[in-house]
C-alpha cells in the first residue's frame, strides 16, 4: 500500500524545487512562480504566504495596504491648458507646482494596485499615461483659480514603462527572498513548518497580507460627509465637481445650457438618492459627458470630464452599492 504521506513529501519537494530553480530566471514569468507558493502556502498552512501571491496575482483591492514596492514616487504630471486662443499640450509639471489646496489631493506616492500579469504587459510599452479622480479634482481646483480666458484642459500621470519593470523586478527579489530562507534550513525534501513560512514572509516582505480597513476619512472615504484623501475622493468631491460643471454652464446659452443643467441635476439626483443605482449613476454619467462633448465648450467639457472620471471611479469601487 502507498503511503499518503509520501505524496505529499513529492509534491512539495517539486514545488521547492521548483521555485529555487526558477526563481532566478529572469525568463520565467513572475505569475507561474507565484501560483505555485499558493499551492506551498496551502500544502504548510500559511495564510501570509497565499494571501500575498494572492493579492499579487489578483491585484489589491482598495482597501487593501499596498506594499512599498509596489508604489511610485514623483511621478510626472503631463499638463495640457489654454490661455486666450493659445493651446499648450504636454507640459510636463510636478506636484509641486499645484495651487497648495490642491497639492492636498494629489499624493506624492501612487499605488500599483494590478494584478502582476497586468504589469507584466504595461512594463512591454515604451510609454504609458493615466488619471486618477484625485487629479481631475486638482484640475478642478485649480481652474476655479484662473481667469475667464485660462482653463486647464487636462492632467495625466505620464511615466515609461520601466517603471513597471522595476516593480516587477522588485517583487521577484524579495520572492527570492522567501525561497532562500525556506529552503536555507530546511531540506527541500521536508515540508518546512507553518510558523517558518509565516515568519519568512513577515521578516522579508511585511504584514502585507492583513487587510486593513479605513475610516471615513482614509484612502476609501464613502459618504457625502468623508473627506477626500490623497488616493480617492468622496461622493461630497464628486458633487462638488458637479457643482463645477454647473458653474462652467453658466457661460453657455439657450437650449444648451438648459440640457447641461438638467442632466448635472438628473445626475445629482441619482447620486444623492439613498442605495443609490450604480447602473443608473453610469447611465447618467454618459449622459452628461454626450452634452458636454454636443456643446463644444471647453471649460464645459473639461469640468464635465472631472466629475465624469470621479464619479465612474466611485461606481466602480463600489461606493453606491
Amino acid at each position: 500500500m502507498s503511503d499518503p504521506s509520501s505524496s505529499v513529501r513529492d509534491v512539495t519537494d517539486t514545488l521547492l524545487r521548483s521555485l529555487r530553480e526558477h526563481v532566478l530566471d529572469e525568463a520565467e514569468p513572475l505569475a507561474g512562480l507565484l501560483r505555485k507558493c499558493l499551492l506551498l502556502g496551502a500544502e504548510t498552512g500559511s495564510d501570509a504566504l497565499r494571501d500575498w501571491a494572492r493579492k499579487e496575482l489578483n491585484g489589491y483591492d482598495v482597501e487593501d495596504d499596498v506594499p512599498e514596492y509596489r508604489r511610485l514616487t514623483g511621478v510626472p504630471i503631463s499638463m495640457d491648458s489654454m490661455s486666450g486662443n493659445t493651446w499648450a499640450t504636454g507640459q510636463i509639471i510636478n506636484r509641486l507646482q499645484l495651487p497648495p489646496e490642491a497639492q492636498e489631493y494629489v499624493s506624492e506616492t501612487i499605488p500599483m494596485r494590478q494584478p502582476i500579469e497586468e504589469l507584466e504587459k504595461l512594463a512591454g510599452q515604451e510609454n504609458l499615461s493615466f488619471q486618477t479622480s484625485a487629479l481631475t479634482y486638482a484640475q478642478t481646483l485649480w481652474n476655479a483659480k484662473l481667469g475667464p480666458f485660462q482653463q486647464i484642459m487636462g492632467l495625466k500621470y505620464v511615466m515609461s514603462g520601466s517603471a513597471m519593470s522595476g516593480i516587477l523586478g522588485q517583487i521577484r527579489t524579495q520572492l527570492v527572498d522567501v525561497v532562500a530562507d525556506l529552503t536555507a534550513d530546511t531540506p527541500l525534501s521536508e515540508l518546512p513548518r507553518k510558523d517558518q513560512v509565516d515568519a519568512a514572509v513577515s521578516h522579508r516582505i511585511g504584514s502585507v497580507y492583513n487587510t486593513t480597513i479605513h475610516e471615513a476619512t482614509g484612502p476609501v472615504a464613502i459618504g457625502t460627509k468623508a473627506k477626500a484623501s490623497a488616493e480617492s475622493l468622496s461622493i461630497a468631491d464628486a458633487l462638488r465637481l458637479l457643482d463645477q460643471v454647473r458653474e462652467a454652464a453658466a457661460g453657455v446659452s439657450g437650449t444648451d445650457r438648459t440640457e447641461v443643467l438638467d442632466a448635472v441635476a438628473e445626475l445629482r439626483a441619482a447620486v444623492e438618492q439613498e442605495n443609490a443605482d450604480t447602473g443608473d449613476v453610469v447611465k447618467k454619467i454618459g449622459k452628461l459627458r454626450a452634452i458636454a462633448n454636443k456643446v463644444g465648450v471647453a471649460s464645459v467639457t473639461a469640468a464635465t470630464g472631472g466629475a465624469a472620471a470621479a464619479l465612474t471611479e466611485l461606481a466602480v469601487s463600489g461606493a453606491f452599492n
